[in-house]
């Protein structure tokens, strides 16, 4: 418990800076926080205690994070991608990348690409989360949109209607 609680608070850190060096909204930047920790949790909970693959476990957090975004956003009237992009930072696997890139420079061409394409694979899926779910909210804001749009239109319609019955 006192290792996930370590890692909670890192991951909060980590998030936080990040937000700062991308020159985030300051009144946003502990939210952000909050969920690049909430998603390094989910990860390291999903891939180490249960023992899921890091792909799946990376998709998962992604997706996590990525709700949290999408409901920070609304709440706080701040684009999704000022949440989404500091908190995904936590997942993002360069120590992976960097693995891969020193084996190869030893030699060791079969291991270093192996682990380079588990680490490609690893942001694949940290890509694939949030395009899953901005997706989402894009489709279902959009339909929300348009049957206001359409419920406009047929009362313009009616009205219009209503005055053309009067003037004759």
């Amino acid at each position: 418990m006192a290792v996930m609680i370590k890692a909670f608070f890192f991951a909060f850190l980590a998030t936080v800076a990040f937000g700062i060096i991308f020159q985030g909204p300051k009144k946003v930047l502990w939210q952000s926080g909050l969920i690049g920790a909430v998603g390094w949790v989910v990860f390291t909970t999903l891939k180490y205690d249960y023992g899921i693959g890091s792909f799946t476990a990376n998709f998962l957090a992604t997706v996590m994070v990525s709700l949290l975004s999408e409901i920070c956003a609304r709440t706080f009237q701040q684009p999704a991608t000022v949440f989404n992009i500091p908190a995904v930072i936590p997942l993002v696997p360069g120590l992976g990348m960097y693995q891969g890139m020193h084996l190869i420079l030893l030699d060791d061409m079969a291991r270093g690409s192996e682990v380079l394409v588990h680490a490609g694979l690893d942001a694949c899926a940290i890509a694939l989360g949030i395009m899953m779910v901005s997706g989402a909210f894009r489709a279902f804001k959009t339909g929300a949109d348009l049957a206001l749009f359409r419920k406009r239109k047929r009362r313009e319609a009616r009205e219009r209607e209503e005055r053309e019955r009067e003037d004759s």
